[in-house]
């Protein structure tokens, strides 16, 4: 005998619970495919800003390479590393420098989901432009991708904290949610293997902080 749960709902057709969880799963697929096809949209890598800023595409302008100006950055990075009391500005050819040095010697993983090849810095206005050029892989498929934030450094409980006025994973705007750069900036440093005396020597550091067109640090 046909239940009676049967006959009301080919009667009445699907009730309200149900409803609503078919359009939340329909929402939610949604934003799921919309989101990745931004991460894997291209975006324009460029050497210098646009002539014309369009809000339909997303371009990320890429830091000097400059090695005149970047003479100095071994010597800057062995103050800190010896953790000296020290005064020192980086400009972005620097820390470009520094970054590039660094990626040559980290072997690559071709297990991870995104490779990183290079990190870029930039720095304009007071701001600091934090970009990772590479790719990303999945099922034998291979994307560039490009991540960037630009923010400043701010007082933090375990030292200074970079914190994210714009995000981008790709095309993907992150910082459209309030709070979720901060919370994907953690995850990520979390999973870092950093060495113990990089982390001690951050926390005591007295000053971070974007100037001009330079990254101030202090020593104490």
């Amino acid at each position: 005998m046909v239940s009676n749960k049967r006959i009301d709902r080919a009667l009445n057709g699907p009730g309200f619970i149900e409803v609503t969880l078919g359009a939340l799963l329909g929402v939610a697929l949604g934003v799921g495919v919309a989101s990745l096809y931004l991460v894997l949209k291209p975006v324009a890598v460029l050497i210098k800003p646009p002539e014309v800023v369009t809000t339909s595409e997303v371009s990320f302008v890429q830091g000097a390479f400059n090695s005149a100006k970047a003479r100095q950055w071994t010597r800057k990075h062995q103050l800190l590393a010896e953790g000296r009391s020290t005064d020192l500005l980086f400009c972005e050819e620097e820390l470009n420098a520094w970054m590039a040095s660094a990626v040559a010697k980290t072997p690559s993983d071709s297990t991870k989901l995104v490779i990183p090849e290079q990190v870029n810095f930039r720095i304009t206005g007071g701001i600091i432009q934090i970009g990772v050029l590479g790719k990303w892989q999945a099922l034998e498929l291979s994307q560039p991708l490009v991540i960037q934030a630009r923010g400043k450094f701010v007082p933090g409980a375990a030292g200074f904290v970079f914190t994210a006025d714009e995000f981008y994973i790709g095309s993907l705007p992150l910082h459209a949610v309030p709070g979720l750069p901060q919370w994907v900036i953690q995850r990520v440093l979390a999973a870092q293997n950093l060495p113990a005396e990089l982390t001690a020597m951050w926390a005591k550091l007295k000053l971070v902080a974007v100037e001009d067109n330079a990254l101030h640090i202090v020593v104490p």
